[in-house]
């Protein structure tokens, strides 16, 4: 027996089932200012992650504000600030997918 959720459309195709592939959070973290940070994931191992950044803070009209470089290695997410530029405050959203 089969178990999970299935959504149909009005014309009776199948709109969404949790059997599909979908990106699922894997971790929410907060990077400080400037700050370099690197963390690994050995539960998605044979997974694709992604990740995503959002600023903290806007930053004033007259202030040009920058995120950290994220980059991805296998199962380790690393930020870091770019280079030469300062870093804003950010949080970082990491996501899985099946391969």
């Amino acid at each position: 027996m089969a178990y999970g959720l299935s959504v149909f459309k009005t014309n009776g195709s199948l709109g969404f089932s949790t059997a599909d592939i979908t990106w699922q959070t894997l971790d929410q973290f907060t990077v400080a200012a400037n700050a370099s940070v690197s963390n690994t994931y050995n539960e998605a191992s044979g997974m694709t992650i992604i990740a995503q950044r959002q600023l903290v803070n806007v930053p004033p009209n007259s202030q040009e504000d920058y995120v950290p470089n994220v980059t991805i290695s296998g199962t380790t997410v690393n930020v870091a600030p770019q280079s030469g530029l300062s870093s804003s405050q950010c949080i970082v959203h990491v996501l899985a997918q099946d391969a």
